[in-house]
């Protein structure tokens, strides 16, 4: 019996020992040789703490002592004791002390077991769980850890933050998270959850929304793998939340802007920066006829028309180096109609800012520009009305001049002032001819250049030409100053400008003369006693300004609507101030405002 009891012993993986109250081994089985590398020989007669180092001696002696005056066993205790081989081992302890008659504690008899393997497995473990937090701190997600099992479930401080909450503020149950997750976003959830956790896929990923303290819903990307036993069964489940909220709402506003762009009237289509299509909208399809299937790929001069092509591309350049431009052409349709199409154009740029595309806003004005010509016809045949009367005065002053001058040599020859047998009479008379020829062509001479004038004027020309503010302000004095002069409208002219203007010279001085021409009509309707003009200038901007005690406030805001006008006792069309708008607005890109200022109304043009 007693050798049987040797050989379980031998073959026990536990340790069996006794030591007395000074700890001191009395005892030790071959268990406990193996495990410190000592004989049992050189183990027993020697002290537990002979093979401790001192600072762990000092502390479990401390430890010994107090279980030696409590006679109380031992439960649980580790120590770190050192090999044979010079190396530590961590040795987990129990024993219980045994008592002579007296009730004296005598030794204490125990078990110990080698743990160094599974410390060194919990250290890693711990570093490997120190290491984990640290990167789910830094990918700023949340961690659940659901015991499938039992339904209990861990959610840990970041998870909760989430969502408003403090780590004390929520349970670690699965309620926690059931009872917040959107009403919408259940079953769909549940469903991804059971096909992982039922083997069909490989790992777990939804996205759901969460209730948030204050009542918001928090969108989250949630992640999972599941933990199976040896029949197949999931048993624990782990994962992460990330809160996607952010992108969610770029990727809810790149829906919303992608809907309003197929939704709005306006034809949208946008470019790679070699001209190719690469989106085209449905008011891109409704107004030229062709799918995206169809145009989308082709390059975008396939439905510009042939002369507009050169404006076009010269628009492109204006738009690479400034960022927007704004250009008219004519579109072709699929069934090969033109359209008249106003283009605006921005550069469509990657997250670095850098341009990858265009995009052109695409409004059809043919109609537009229809109505506009024949409202232009209308205010222009208005205008030349009044254009007539400013030639009266420009001619008035040569014409009397010239007849003056013949009727004053017909006076001279009538009453015979030159007596031809004279020498010096003759001479005399051949000088007063020529003077006054001279002068009769040097007023012809001023009748054709005002024709000139007004017939440049009127010339349908609609090329653009690079001229200073100050020239085009002149031009247009020069039809109207003989008119402004007769009526005594004192004229006051500041320049401080060098600016050179891209302009459509005869549609700016069809401005310039229109707010003129209202300046001097409220100068004779309210008959100003001291009228006055100011033209101004200063880098992009005129400013012209009367002292006709300006615009009334009830009717400021409507004086450049169409067919508005003040002039009912003369009939005025309303299409003048109108028509201004539209050119500088339309055709230049520019702005034309007017505001009450000093006694007068101030009309400013602004070019960007």
């Amino acid at each position: 019996m007693q050798i049987h009891y040797e050989e379980i012993l031998k073959n026990l993986s536990t340790c069996i020992f006794e030591i007395d109250k000074e700890g001191t081994y009395t005892y030790c089985s071959d268990t406990l040789s193996k495990l410190s590398g000592y004989s049992n020989s050189e183990i027993v007669g020697k002290s537990i703490f002979d093979f401790m180092n001192k600072e762990e001696a000092k502390r479990i002696k401390n430890i010994f002592d107090l279980h030696l005056l409590n006679k109380e066993p031992i439960v649980d205790y580790e120590s770190v004791y050192i090999h044979k081989g010079d190396y530590e081992i961590t040795v987990l302890t129990n024993a219980i002390p045994i008592l002579d008659t007296n009730g004296d504690v005598i030794s204490f008899q125990g078990v110990a077991k080698d743990i160094s393997e599974k410390k060194k497995l919990l250290k890693e473990t711990n570093i490997l769980e120190e290491r984990l937090e640290l990167a789910l701190r830094g990918s700023n997600d949340g961690v659940w850890d659901w015991n499938i099992v039992d339904n209990s479930v861990y959610f840990s401080p970041r998870w909760k933050e989430m969502i408003g909450y403090s780590d004390e503020e929520l349970p670690n149950e699965v309620p926690t998270w059931t009872e917040r997750i959107h009403p919408d976003d259940v079953e769909a959830t549940w469903a991804s959850i059971n096909e992982h956790v039922n083997s069909i896929t490989e790992y777990y990923e939804g996205v759901h929304r969460l209730k948030h303290k204050d009542g918001h819903w928090v969108w989250i990307l949630d992640r999972g793998k599941a933990l199976y036993d040896t029949d197949g069964n999931a048993i624990r489940m782990i994962g992460t939340h990330t809160d996607i909220s952010e992108e969610k709402a770029i990727q809810l506003k790149a829906k919303h802007q992608k809907q309003i762009i197929e939704q709005i009237h306006d034809s949208v289509i946008s470019t790679d920066l070699k001209g190719v299509i690469t989106s085209w909208n449905n008011a891109s399809e409704i107004l030229l006829g062709y799918s995206s299937d169809e145009i989308i790929n082709k390059h975008i001069s396939s439905i510009i028309s042939d002369e507009d092509l050169e404006s076009f591309n010269i628009a492109i350049d204006t738009l690479l180096k400034y960022g927007k431009n704004y250009v008219t052409v004519h579109l072709v349709t699929k069934s090969k109609e033109k359209l008249l199409i106003e283009l605006s154009l921005s550069l469509l740029k990657d997250e670095h800012s850098v341009p990858i595309g265009i995009i052109g806003y695409s409004r059809d004005i043919t109609e537009k520009k229809r109505t506009e010509d024949a409202l232009a016809q209308q205010s222009r045949m208005a205008q030349m009305g009044e254009m007539i009367s400013m030639i009266a005065h420009q001619w008035r002053q040569p014409l009397n001049s010239i007849s003056l001058t013949a009727s004053n040599l017909k006076l001279k020859f009538d009453f015979n002032e030159f007596d031809s047998n004279s020498q010096e009479d003759f001479t005399k008379c051949s000088q007063t001819v020529s003077e006054g020829l001279e002068n009769i062509q040097e007023y012809i001479q001023t009748l054709s250049t005002t024709i000139d004038d007004f017939r440049n004027f009127y010339s349908p020309n609609k090329v653009s030409t690079s001229i200073k503010l100050e020239e085009i302000v002149a031009k247009s004095l020069k039809i109207i100053s003989i008119s402004l002069i007769e009526d005594n409208i004192e004229l006051i002219q500041e320049y401080d400008s060098e600016e050179k203007i891209e302009l459509h010279e005869n549609e700016m001085m069809q401005v310039i003369l229109t707010i003129f021409k209202n300046a001097q009509d409220q100068f004779l309707e309210k008959e100003i006693e001291k009228p006055s003009i100011k033209v101004l200038t200063n880098k992009k901007m005129i400013s012209i300004c009367d002292n006709a005690g300006g615009v009334r406030k009830d009717i400021i805001s409507k004086i450049f609507d169409p067919y508005f006008s003040t002039k009912s006792e003369k009939n005025g069309t309303g299409l003048g101030l109108y028509m201004s708008k539209i050119i500088i607005e339309e055709h230049h890109k520019a702005t034309l405002s007017v505001k009450n200022i000093d006694g007068g109304a101030c009309f400013t043009i602004e070019f960007i």
